[in-house]
């Protein structure tokens, strides 16, 4: 898998000293401690660690979904402010795709949702969101699948596709996925890390958590290792050149 080279211009994602706390039982725990991340365009940058070490946090706090009690994050040079609207700048995908998408939407309206947001000048008619739809999916070999069918109707793998689909049409600055291949077979997760390294090609920025090493080593321009809420190590790996 090959991406564009990183610019070294300004980072799409900027993450600078942050801490996050969580209220526990007895006492309040600092789950992420003074982190900085940087992810420039086109780069994809892997998030390993055991259990608990505050990956999904990170993450979550990487795709504007959480704000750290320290520290700021930036998209674009422009620091996050409370009750800011992504709009289709930083799209997450989430671990478990079938609970993340609506079980009462057909996969066309899935897909097309963000064609809808207050950004995009023209907005397409039912008629061309289905078409629009059915090209998505048979650039990811889904095209046999009915643009009508309901996300209990699909598998695990194809619902991830979808997800990714649905994250990618926005057209984002930044994609924030967590453990998008757990639980899928080694050809559909496959099929999967190819989408995102075609995604970091077309100049997005990636951050992705995954427990699997050999797949992050393939995927990722660098590695960053989190243990108890700090990153202890920042590796650059080069397979994305």
């Amino acid at each position: 898998m090959s991406t564009t080279v990183a610019s070294a211009a300004q980072p799409v994602l900027a993450v600078d000293e942050v801490w996050v706390r969580h209220p526990g039982e007895r006492r309040v725990s600092d789950v992420l401690r003074g982190v900085s991340l940087r992810v420039r365009a086109g780069e994809i940058v892997g998030i390993q660690g055991p259990s608990g070490c505050g990956k999904s946090t990170l993450l979550r706090v990487c795709a504007t979904l959480e704000r750290p009690a320290r520290g700021r994050v930036r998209i674009g040079g422009h620091e996050v402010p409370r009750g800011w609207r992504r709009d289709g700048q930083v799209m997450p995908i989430n671990q478990n795709a079938t609970g993340a998408l609506d079980p009462r939407w057909p996969i066309w309206r899935t897909i097309t949702e963000p064609l809808l947001a207050r950004h995009h000048t023209h907005r397409p008619t039912t008629v061309q969101r289905r078409e629009i739809a059915r090209e998505q999916l048979r650039q990811v070999g889904l095209d046999g699948l009915d643009v009508d069918a309901r996300p209990g109707q699909l598998s695990g793998g194809q619902c991830q596709r979808v997800a990714i689909l649905r994250a990618l049409i926005a057209k984002p600055r930044l994609l924030v996925a967590d453990e998008p291949t757990a639980a899928l077979d080694v050809s559909v997760a496959a099929g999967v890390l190819h989408l995102l390294a075609n995604a970091a090609s077309q100049g997005i920025a990636i951050v992705i958590a995954s427990h699997d090493r050999a797949a992050l080593r393939v995927l990722c321009t660098r590695v960053a290792h989190l243990r108890d809420g700090t990153l202890v190590e920042e590796a650059e790996i080069g397979a994305n050149r």
